[in-house]
């Protein structure tokens, strides 16, 4: 009876915890990718700073923002299939760990940011952290949904949704509070205006640019792929879950 006991908690405790199901731990490919995935919400919405600084200190209209930073967001689109191919062939590895640095990068080029940075240096660095994002999310997606049986993909896709949601929130109060905090206290010195919001925005994209440095060492423990695991059914037995389903097919 206590065995039985035991086998009839564990499928409820399963169902509740998806986490649970992929091994029961925290630093598995589940675990990971939810940490992955707030912390590339974080630097992602350091972005809301880039339209401010175009317009407010650069004087451009909201039609020129736009079509500048177009190409970037294209490019991350159009990437999407070709990244699932590639994690198809080679795996998470080629992309993931390639994909954080170069966020790393973008993001410290910001925080460089000056009042007289030619306009194709913007380009570029909205460019590379939009390609560098179209790399990673297939992958980490892919080995995060993959880590988990068939019957909890539904409660995985909430909560990797509801992170995202709860970390994209986070993050643009965090940029806008630092942003802000630094900006007034510069203009409480005597400081211009324009320079002390242009030291506030060098400030936020600096604090994203540091939390984007603890996505890479995340990226090295994410595995190459998810290989089939055997999971315990609910009558006791064992069922394999087969092979991962590819990424251009998911």
């Amino acid at each position: 009876h206590a065995r039985h006991g035991r086998q009839g908690g564990a499928a409820p405790n399963v169902l509740r915890d998806p986490r649970a199901a992929a091994g029961g731990r925290r630093d598995g490919a589940f675990g990971s990718k939810d940490r992955l995935d707030a912390f590339l919400a974080v630097g992602l919405l350091s972005m809301i700073l880039l339209p401010l600084y175009l317009q407010n200190l650069r004087g451009l209209s909201p039609l020129e923002t736009g079509l500048l930073v177009m190409p970037g967001g294209l490019a991350m689109g159009l990437l999407g299939p070709t990244a699932g191919k590639v994690f198809d062939r080679f795996g998470s590895r080629p992309l993931v760990l390639p994909g954080t640095i170069g966020i790393v990068l973008s993001l410290a080029g910001f925080a460089m940011v000056s009042q007289t940075m030619p306009y194709w240096q913007i380009l570029g660095l909205h460019s590379l952290l939009m390609v560098s994002l179209a790399a990673m999310f297939t992958p980490i997606f892919t080995l995060g949904m993959g880590a988990l049986p068939q019957h909890l993909y539904s409660h995985g896709s909430s909560i990797l949704g509801t992170l995202q949601q709860v970390a994209a929130a986070f993050g643009t109060a965090l940029v806008v509070t630092v942003m802000s905090a630094r900006a007034e206290s510069l203009a409480a010195e005597g400081v211009p205006a324009a320079a002390a919001q242009l030291s506030g925005m060098r400030l936020a994209f600096g604090v994203a640019a540091a939390l984007a440095v603890v996505t890479v060492f995340i990226a090295l423990k994410l595995p190459n792929r998810v290989a089939p695991q055997k999971v315990e059914d609910h009558s006791g037995g064992h069922a394999d879950r087969g092979d991962p389903v590819p990424a251009n097919e998911a």
